[in-house]
C-alpha cells in the first residue's frame, strides 16, 4: 500500500481549516498531518515535519503566504505548495506564481476539483485555477493596451515614490480631488485594485522611475 499524501493546511481562518481538514480527509490516498495559523507557524512545523503539500491562504498576518511560499521554495524545495486565495485580481496570482507555489486555487474550488488539482501538483504539473488562467492571459493585452498620458504619468511617478494625494496635488499645483479622479482612472485602466498594485504595475511594466 502506498503511503498517504502528508498535507499540511495554512488558514488565519479556523472554520476554513476545519473544512479543508474535513474534505481532504475523506480521500483515502491523503492525509492533514498539521494546521498553522500564519505563515510563520507554518515554517516552524515544516523545521521538524515532512510534508509533500503544504496549502496556503495568501492573505496571512505575521507572515503571508507569498512570501510563506518564496521561503519555503528556497529553504524545503521539495515541498509543494499550493496558495489559496479568495482574490483573483491580476495583482495577487501573478505574485504568487512568481513566488514559486507550484498550484493556485480560488476557494470556492470543488472537492474533487481541489483532489484532482493535488494530485497532478504531487505528479510535478503546476496547476491554476481556470479563472485565474483566463485573467492571466488577458494580463499581457492590458499591459499592451493601457496608455497613460503625461499627466497620469507624472502622478503614477509620485504614487510610485509614495506620495499621498494630497502631496502630489501640491507638487503639481492640482485639486485634491482632481488627482483623486486621475488615480481612480489608472486604476480603473490597468485593472489594478489598489495603489499598491498599481505601483507594482508601474514598476513591472518600466514606466517610472523611482527615488526609493
Amino acid at each position: 500500500m502506498m503511503d498517504k499524501i502528508k498535507i499540511i493546511i495554512a488558514d488565519d481562518h479556523p472554520i476554513t481549516i476545519e473544512g479543508l481538514k474535513v474534505t481532504i480527509e475523506k480521500w483515502d490516498d491523503f492525509v492533514v498531518i498539521n494546521t498553522a495559523n500564519n505563515g510563520q507557524e507554518l515554517l516552524s512545523i515544516l523545521e521538524n515535519t515532512p510534508v509533500d503539500i503544504a496549502l496556503i491562504d495568501i492573505r496571512m498576518p505575521v507572515l503571508d503566504g507569498i512570501e510563506t511560499i518564496r521561503i519555503i521554495k528556497n529553504k524545503y524545495p521539495n515541498v509543494r505548495t499550493v496558495a489559496l486565495s479568495t482574490f483573483d485580481d491580476v495583482d495577487t496570482i501573478s505574485r504568487s506564481i512568481e513566488a514559486g507555489c507550484d498550484g493556485f486555487l480560488l476557494k470556492v474550488i470543488e472537492s474533487n476539483q481541489l483532489r484532482q488539482a493535488l494530485l497532478s501538483v504531487m505528479d510535478g504539473i503546476n496547476v491554476v485555477d481556470k479563472a485565474a488562467l483566463e485573467i492571466l492571459k488577458n494580463k499581457e493585452k492590458i499591459e499592451k493596451e493601457c496608455k497613460f498620458s503625461e499627466r497620469e504619468l507624472q502622478i503614477l511617478e509620485y504614487i510610485c515614490n509614495g506620495d499621498s494625494n494630497k502631496e502630489i496635488a501640491a507638487k503639481l499645483s492640482l485639486q485634491v480631488g482632481t488627482v483623486k479622479n486621475i488615480v481612480s482612472l489608472m486604476l480603473s485602466k490597468s485593472y489594478c485594485v489598489s495603489r499598491a498594485a498599481l505601483t507594482r504595475f508601474a514598476l513591472d511594466n518600466h514606466l517610472v522611475k523611482t527615488n526609493k
